[in-house]
């Protein structure tokens, strides 16, 4: 797996399945006895009309990219989780088949990536 890879499948798995998994709950709120508060989301989405709805989609989506944007800046190092003093820096690779990929740091950072394909 290299950087552009990894970046497409946080793209998939965790903003598009975050969104995907969201409005699966708010349509149909799961378990036996839902959290009062979905609830009350499922009512009000369900309530929406059509083009609201798509609306309220475009918005997750808005929100799962700037978390994962700032996610990805912090493990470029060009945005931090400590408040004060020396700051960690991240190193990210994948496995696979004994062959490892560093994934970060790399010459491109892994932010810029997502920028990109927006």
């Amino acid at each position: 797996m290299n950087p552009d890879e990894f970046v497409q499948a946080l793209k998939v798995s965790c903003r598009d399945g975050a969104v995907s998994d969201c409005v699966g709950d708010f349509e149909n709120p799961p378990g036996r006895r839902p959290d009062p508060e979905l609830l009350r989301i499922s009512h009000w989405f369900r309530a929406l009309s059509p083009s609201d709805r798509q609306f309220v989609e475009h918005a997750m989506r808005e929100a799962a990219d700037a978390t994962l944007f700032g996610v990805l800046c912090i493990i470029d190092g060009v945005r931090f989780i400590e408040p004060e003093g020396e700051k960690s820096e991240f190193h990210l690779s994948a496995t696979k088949d004994g062959v490892v990929s560093q994934i970060s740091p790399n010459e491109t950072f892994l932010h810029d990536i997502l920028r990109a394909e927006f």
